[in-house]
C-alpha cells in the first residue's frame, strides 16, 4: 500500500506491503517507493517490506534530511513510533550510506544487506560544478528531457533499450552485455525504465558521504553483493566496506553491470540474500 505520511513535522511517502518480519528497503538513485528490484519476491517469501521515497524523490521533499546520518535518525525514530523494534535494512546503490548509518546507530537492526551500494562518496567529473544551487533547475530540466527520450525508446525498442540501460552502468562492451540479458531481464528493465525518472534527490545522492567510523560501528550481520562490472558504483566500494566491516559476508555477483537483479546470477543472488535474511531472523 502507498501512503503519504505526516510525522514529526515532516511529510514523506512510503510503501508498506506484505506481512511478517520487517525489511526496510532503501532505494537507489532515480527511484522511489515503487522500487521493483527484489521487492515482490521478498513479499512472496513472507516479509513485510517498507520502502520510503528518499529525500527529493516522489513526494518526499529534499529538505527531509541533509545527510545519511540525519535520514537514518529520522527512519529509526519513525519506525520506533510505529512499534517496529526489529528489522533488516536492505540498502541499494545510493541508499547504501543511509543503510550503513542506520545499522550502526539502531540496535533494532539485526541484519544489513548492501546491494551494489555506495559505501563512501561517489567520484564524479565536475562534482563541484554539479552541486551549485544556480544549476539545479537547468539540471532538472536536462534530467526530464533525458528520461522523456529514454522512455520513448523503451516503448519503441524494448530489447535494445534494455541493453543500452545496462550499458550505461557497465564496464563490459555492448555485445557482451547483450548475451547476458534474458527475456526476463528485459521485461524487468522495461518496468524499471518506465517507473524511474528525474528527481531532486540526485543532489542528495552526489553530495552524501559516510565516514569509515560509521562502517566500523556496524556490529550486526552484514551481506555485501556487488559486481566487478559495475561502472556506476565501482567494485572498490564493496572492498572498502569489507575492509571496514571484517565480519561482513560477501557474494560476487555476475551481473553485467550495476544491477545485481539482472544477468546470469540474478536469481542466485536474490536467493542468497533471502537465506541471509531468514537465517538472521532466527538468531
Amino acid at each position: 500500500m502507498h501512503y503519504i505520511a505526516e510525522w514529526n513535522g515532516q511529510r514523506f511517502e512510503y510503501r508498506d506491503s506484505g506481512s511478517g518480519p520487517v525489511i526496510l528497503l532503501i532505494h537507489g538513485t532515480q527511484s522511489d517507493y515503487r522500487e521493483v528490484y527484489h521487492v515482490e519476491k521478498l513479499i512472496a517469501a513472507g516479509y513485510r517490506v517498507i520502502v520510503p521515497s528518499r529525500p527529493g524523490y516522489g513526494q518526499t521533499p529534499l529538505q527531509l534530511a541533509d545527510s545519511p546520518e540525519a535520514l537514518a535518525t529520522f527512519y529509526s525514530k519513525w519506525l520506533a513510533s510505529r512499534q517496529i523494534k526489529q528489522y533488516t535494512v536492505y540498502g541499494i546503490s545510493a541508499g547504501g550510506p543511509t543503510a550503513i548509518a542506520l545499522a550502526g546507530m539502531d540496535p533494532g537492526v539485526h541484519a544489513l544487506v548492501l546491494a551494489c551500494a555506495m559505501t563512501h562518496r561517489i567520484s564524479l567529473p565536475y562534482h563541484r560544478l554539479l552541486i551549485q544551487p544556480v544549476l539545479q533547475r537547468p539540471l532538472q530540466f536536462i534530467q526530464w528531457g533525458l528520461w522523456t527520450y529514454v522512455k520513448d525508446k523503451i516503448r519503441k525498442f524494448p530489447e535494445e533499450a534494455a541493453v543500452r540501460m545496462v550499458e550505461m552502468t557497465s564496464l563490459l562492451p555492448r555485445e557482451t552485455i547483450r548475451t547476458h540479458i534474458s527475456e526476463t531481464d528485459a521485461s524487468l528493465l522495461y518496468e524499471v525504465g518506465l517507473q524511474n525518472g528525474p528527481g531532486r534527490g540526485v543532489l542528495f545522492d552526489i553530495t552524501q558521504d559516510i565516514e569509515r567510523e560509521r562502517l566500523e560501528a556496524v556490529t550486526c550481520p552484514v551481506l555485501i553483493v556487488h559486481s566487478k562490472s559495475d561502472r556506476a558504483v565501482p567494485f572498490e566500494h564493496s572492498e572498502h566496506a569489507r575492509r571496514s566491516i571484517p565480519h561482513a559476508q560477501f557474494i560476487e555477483s555476475k551481473s553485467p553491470g550495476h544491477l545485481i537483479w539482472i544477468g546470469p546470477s540474478a536469481r542466485r543472488d536474490e536467493r542468497m540474500i533471502e537465506r541471509f535474511i531468514a537465517f538472521n531472523q532466527m538468531t
